[in-house]
């Protein structure tokens, strides 16, 4: 697991800025495509410069997220994408994703990008209902979701991810049943459904706080993903993690990185990178502004705005939750190795108190969430932090 690395590549530029979204982005009329990549790469430079051991390890994933990635041209992500493979000597066919928003690519973009390496699509659809995504403030239809679907299949692309949203002001169980059922018709390879959460410094965050929007109560969430839940594996999907379901084999390795606790380097405006090594680990993080991450690149060939070193205890910590978001949970094998402390030992009172609760199921190799460990696991997270 030390000789592989991933790469996060982070696109910020957004046609314009949806009221739910707290991620790093920004609504761009035009975007500096040519200078935002040459950035990039020169970041992924500077990083291999200081580390030269970095460009031995095998690249398993890249994963151009933001923002929006299919706003940049085909042809800059060629080039991205290239270069990047080329920066390290030892590559398995990596997974090659690209967000997609359905209102930004044509058939021919996409068959563009699929030339340009991209072998994994993740679109962004979110809701198949126009009134939801209205409300979700996204600039394409329903319509405009299914023709990317059929383009996306036209171009050739074999692993299509589709994200899902429940829990939207307004929404109905009936209709995100009809949202899913929508969904499952198309046969994607892996679906995410998140249920929409409030973020400080949002405009919905504003709505609510002024009484102007109103979410589904919790009762009603909880029976949206058990709605989930109980459609999807029906459909034949394996529910990997708390949000995500695939067909076997078409599981996300990029975010399994995440949370399995393995190295990968963020590279962008606002990009995070996580080191397991030294000592507990290490995460930093770049400026968020695109024009200041730009010009500390170009003066300094990096754009760190801070760095953490992790203590012994918040790798721990960080280890139970990202490791219980698998379904599988975690092996305590794995955890032993990965941590030199025993899982069971650490957090005796903790597991005992949940397995009484009904939310915790262990036996001699793993931990993992029950079902109702996995409706409720903010509450289970709480209790190791």
């Amino acid at each position: 697991m030390d000789n592989i690395i991933g790469i996060y590549v982070h696109i910020p530029y957004c046609v314009q800025k949806c009221p739910y979204c707290d991620f790093n982005s920004i609504a761009a009329a035009s975007i500096p495509e040519n200078a935002y990549i040459d950035a990039v790469l020169k970041e992924l430079a500077a990083h291999i410069k200081q580390r030269p051991s970095l460009s031995k390890k095998t690249l398993e994933t890249i994963y151009i997220g933001g923002g929006t990635p299919s706003l940049i041209s085909p042809q800059y992500i060629k080039r991205l994408i290239s270069s990047i493979r080329q920066s390290f000597s030892r590559a398995n066919p990596p997974e090659i994703t690209l967000e997609a928003n359905p209102g930004t690519v044509t058939k021919n973009s996409l068959t563009a990008f699929r030339d340009a390496g991209i072998n994994r699509l993740s679109i962004g659809i979110q809701s198949l209902n126009d009134r939801m995504l209205k409300t979700l403030g996204r600039i394409h239809s329903a319509k405009d979701s299914l023709k990317c679907y059929e383009y996306a299949q036209s171009a050739g692309f074999d692993n299509i991810g589709i994200d899902l949203i429940f829990g939207v002001p307004g929404q109905s169980a009936g209709e995100w049943a009809k949202d899913l059922e929508t969904a499952i018709r198309l046969k994607p390879e892996h679906i995410s459904a998140y249920n929409l959460t409030i973020e400080e410094g949002t405009s919905f965050f504003n709505l609510r706080k002024g009484g102007k929007i109103f979410l589904p109560s919790e009762e009603e969430e909880i029976i949206m993903y058990e709605l989930a839940m109980d459609k999807l594996k029906e459909a034949g999907y394996h529910h990997y993690e708390i949000s995500n379901f695939s067909f076997n084999g078409f599981e996300s390795r990029h975010n399994l990185r995440y949370w399995s606790c393995m190295d990968y380097i963020g590279l962008g405006a606002g990009a995070h990178s996580y080191a397991s090594s030294p000592d507990w680990g290490i995460r930093w993080w770049n400026e968020s502004d695109p024009a200041a991450y730009m010009r500390h690149i170009q003066n300094m060939g990096l754009a760190i705005a801070g760095k953490e070193k992790l203590a012994k205890e918040e790798a721990w910590e960080e280890g139970v939750f990202l490791g219980l978001r698998r379904i599988a949970g975690i092996e305590m094998d794995w955890f032993a190795v990965k941590f030199n402390a025993s899982l069971k030992d650490l957090y005796a009172h903790q597991i005992a108190k949940l397995r009484r609760e009904g939310m915790l199921d262990e036996d001699a190799h793993s931990l993992r969430l029950t079902r109702k460990g996995i409706l409720l696991s903010n509450a289970v997270f709480a209790e190791f932090v």
